[in-house]
């Protein structure tokens, strides 16, 4: 009981949100939701676009092995086609990753940073530790107040799964100040 006084005393540990602060991440969080179905949109139609010219190919293609048409136009439109695939499949994977990057930014800012708090900047500690328990090598780090869990992993250069695996963190949204974290090195 005695313990549990004590870490309620600690500041920092647990942050509590303000009622505009939710309300805000709820904003954000619509806003991420119309700008994501949006982008759906957009790659629902790059996709039936390239089925559309997938399907083009594959008829020139059985127009061509069955004889018809004109056989000195039939390799020249092959071609284009097949270019018009390649360049639609590049947009695909391009519009792909611009939607993970969007969203992953926006849920950071809505994660991390947009919450109104200003948040502490982590400094990595530079000496390599020889291992832990398992045997891995890696950093040790202290918990200073305000830190969390995914600005020390950002700052090491490690995924933050990495740091609740190597510590078997129970409760990784909750870091005490002066808390001995072992980060493994990336």
């Amino acid at each position: 009981m005695v313990f549990f006084a004590a870490l309620a005393g600690l500041p920092g540990c647990i942050t509590m949100r303000s009622s505009s602060e939710t309300a805000r991440t709820q904003e954000d969080l619509l806003l991420m939701q119309e700008d994501l179905g949006r982008t759906r949109g957009r790659l629902e139609s790059l996709e039936m676009e390239y089925q559309r010219v997938l399907r083009e190919l594959e008829a020139t293609r059985s127009a061509a092995a069955s004889g018809k048409g004109e056989t000195s136009s039939t390799p020249q439109r092959l071609n284009e086609l097949e270019r018009r695939v390649n360049l639609l499949e590049e947009a695909r994977v391009k519009d792909r990753q611009a939607i993970i990057d969007q969203l992953s930014g926006k849920l950071a800012e809505i994660v991390g940073g947009g919450s109104g708090q200003t948040s502490r900047k982590v400094k990595p500690v530079t000496d390599v530790i020889s291992s832990n328990a398992e045997g891995l090598s890696g950093y040790e780090h202290v918990v200073q107040e305000g830190e969390t869990l995914s600005a020390i992993a950002t700052a090491y250069k490690v995924k933050v799964a990495a740091i609740i695996e190597a510590n078997k963190l129970q409760n990784p949204d909750t870091l005490l100040k002066g808390q001995k974290l072992f980060i493994p090195q990336p």
